[in-house]
């Protein structure tokens, strides 16, 4: 039987919603792009260049795993909320907990080796696992919200502003 469900119509409290999850999305985002970096050379003592080469390395698995969660984001099935809020849900904690593990000064007086080891982990862990499975869905998600090109590109306007509130934020205070 066929349901005919009244759909909402597209709006202003669509694009105040989505500005608001990449608001949230890029706080954390942005903290770690400022400030990582700082943390690990002069909290942890580890030179730059093995940091940088760190985030090198991240970026080029980045390539492989943002791809990858494209595809599993294709093939998961559609829930009761869609395929995307199912991954943001599911990541949201995890990503919060990689966040955590990332600045853990108690760690300052290991071994260089194993602040490396660590630090490679958390930061694949955060970034390419747990920030891509938060991220790629909550990007995709505006296909979903709308099939009209002029409301997805509001949409994407509206993400915008809420990642430069998040960076003015985080720049401002930090």
């Amino acid at each position: 039987m066929e349901s005919n469900k009244a759909i909402r119509p597209f709006g202003m409290r669509d694009k105040i919603g989505y500005l608001f999850g990449d608001f949230g999305n890029d706080i954390m985002l942005v903290f770690v792009s400022q400030f990582l970096m700082v943390f690990y050379t002069q909290v942890w003592g580890v030179k730059p260049k093995v940091v940088a080469t760190m985030f090198l390395v991240s970026r080029l698995i980045d390539a492989f795993t943002d791809v990858t969660m494209g595809r599993i984001i294709d093939v998961t099935p559609q829930g009761k909320d869609g395929k995307f809020k199912k991954w943001i849900r599911i990541m949201s904690f995890p990503v919060a907990m990689a966040s955590f593990l990332m600045y853990q000064s108690a760690l300052r007086d290991q071994s260089m080796t194993f602040k490396i080891i660590y630090m490679y982990i958390t930061y694949l862990l955060y970034g390419s696992i747990c920030f891509t499975g938060v991220n790629i869905p909550y990007g995709a998600m505006a296909s979903a919200i709308t099939d009209k090109p002029d409301e997805r590109q509001s949409l994407i306007t509206f993400r915008a502003i809420g990642a430069y509130i998040g960076e003015f934020i985080v720049g401002f205070f930090g």
